[in-house]
This record gives structure tokens, C-alpha cells and sequence, in this order.
């Protein structure tokens, strides 16, 4: 059977399913903590001080609301060291990333049943495109967009991604796009594009949309495999 959603018309119609991918697809505590441990071993062995000390406080730093993790952790240890030096080891530092045990599996059906898989991710270019080539998204996806390739303009919740998406799939009308998310950016997006939302609700996400008042708010999924019986 296609998989379809039915938005505005009385027949089904085949899917582009635009997925986020941080805490939807994947956990993005894993990046982040990782990155965190690199930093903490780069500090712990150039100024001679307890990495796991270190680590811990980056960690309640950046549970404690930090925005600036790496400038706060360089004040609160009095270090004499350039932060964008650290970002970087931050960025560039090697990691295990893994989907949601589910995601596979749930994407490949997906797009076995006639529906276009499409990736759309905010954040870095550079760090983006690693995690991509870490959990080799590229073999699950038809088309993937890191929106910052294009520019900051693009980031969501702006939908200026969707004119090039449109050109790639000429005569797909507007209620054939819905947008899996789950975060208030991903909603944004999707009720300034007028498609349908579906929200991702991952017990360990970093950010969630509280509160849903949209029209086209297609309903909640704790796990991929679960989209299948709600836009079916």
C-alpha cells in the first residue's frame, strides 16, 4: 500500500516527507557530549587539570542554560586559551554517532512505499555534513539540504529551501509536504510554509515545542515507525 496523507483534498496523494534531524532522527547529545569530552581532554592535558572534573562542569554549564559553553568554561577555570581554538576542537573531534534504534527501517519502508525522503537541518555546514557522513544519512535520504550550504537566509523556520525543492519535484502541489520535527523552528517552519506538521516527541531531546495551535498539526510520534499509521 503507498503511504499518503489526505490535507485538503478527498484523494491520497504520495508523500515528500521533509525530515529534521537532530533529536528527530538521531540523539544530539551524542555530538554534543562527545564534543564536550574532546575539549575536556585537550584541556586536561595541555593545563594539567582532572578531565573528568572538566567535563562535569562544561556539562552543568551547558545544563545550566550556557550559550557560550566554551567561553564560560576558559572564565570559570581562569584559562589562558583562544575559544575558537577549542570550538574547534569541539567541532573537529571524532564521534560515534547512531539513528534512533527504529530509523532505519522506518525510512526505508517509507520511501519503498512511493514517498520522497528529504532532509532538511539547521546548524554548521561543516558539523552538518559530518554528522551526515557518520551515520551515512546519505544512503537513507533522496535528497539531503543543510540549509547553511545556502546561507544563514535559509535556516529554518525561513522557507526559502522549498523554491529549490520545488524545482526538483515540478507539480508536486503544496499538501503533498509535511515536515517531521521536533523543535519550535521545525513547527515555524511549517506553519509559515502551510504544510502539515508531525512532532517527534524523544524523551532525551534537548528542545521541544510546548504547546501545538496549528491547523495543520498532523499529530504526535514517539517514534518513526509510528508515522507510517498516521499519515496513512
Amino acid at each position: 500500500m503507498k503511504l499518503s496523507i489526505n490535507i485538503e483534498r478527498n484523494y491520497y496523494i504520495q508523500m515528500n516527507l521533509l525530515f529534521d534531524l537532530d533529536d528527530t532522527l538521531y540523539p544530539e547529545k551524542q555530538y554534543i557530549f562527545q564534543g564536550f569530552w574532546a575539549v575536556s581532554n585537550y584541556i586536561g592535558d595541555k593545563f594539567s587539570i582532572d578531565k573528568k572534573q572538566i567535563y562535569l562542569q562544561i556539562i552543568s554549564l551547558f545544563r545550566n542554560g550556557s550559550n557560550k559553553v566554551i567561553d564560560d568554561i576558559i572564565l570559570e577555570l581562569k584559562l589562558n586559551e583562544n575559544p575558537f581554538f577549542l570550538l574547534d576542537v569541539y567541532r573537529r573531534s571524532q564521534r560515534r554517532l547512531s539513528f534512533y534504534s527504529e530509523v532505519k527501517t522506518a525510512l526505508k519502508h517509507l520511501k519503498e512505499d512511493g514517498n520522497d525522503i528529504i532532509l532538511l537541518t539547521n546548524g554548521n555546514s561543516e558539523a552538518q555534513w559530518n554528522k551526515i557522513k557518520i551515520l551515512e544519512a546519505d544512503e537513507l535520504f533522496d535528497e539531503i539540504y543543510v540549509l547553511d550550504d545556502f546561507g544563514k537566509e535559509f535556516w529554518k523556520p525561513s522557507t526559502l529551501i522549498l523554491k529549490k525543492i520545488y524545482n526538483v519535484h515540478k507539480g508536486k502541489e503544496l499538501c503533498a509536504y509535511v515536515l517531521v520535527g521536533n523543535n519550535s523552528e521545525d513547527l515555524q517552519f511549517a506553519i509559515n510554509a502551510g504544510i502539515g506538521f508531525i512532532f517527534v516527541d524523544r524523551n532525551d531531546a534537548l528542545r521541544k515545542v510546548e504547546k501545538i495551535e496549528y491547523n495543520k498539526y498532523l499529530g504526535k510520534i514517539m517514534e518513526i515507525t509510528q508515522l507510517v499509521n498516521l499519515i496513512r
